[in-house]
């Protein structure tokens, strides 16, 4: 019988529940700034939260936060 290899595992951090639900909040405000044309105000309205929510999780989030966002 033939041995096989396995290759080796990169160890990964552990998804979590707030990094599931970090990285699918970065999704919908990414997809909701690429529709708005990278108008904050839009994408906001879009999501159901103040521009000002809006900045801050995107500023949490990682995502730039300058007037015009280009995907």
């Amino acid at each position: 019988m033939a041995q096989t290899l396995a290759m080796p595992q990169t160890p990964q951090a552990p998804r979590t529940l707030k990094t599931l639900v970090d990285e699918y909040e970065r999704q919908l405000i990414l997809e909701a700034l690429r529709a708005a044309g990278g108008q904050q105000r839009r994408a906001a309205a879009t999501l159901g939260v103040l521009p000002s929510t809006l900045h801050e999780k995107m500023s949490r989030l990682g995502i730039p936060t300058a007037r015009t966002y280009h995907p």
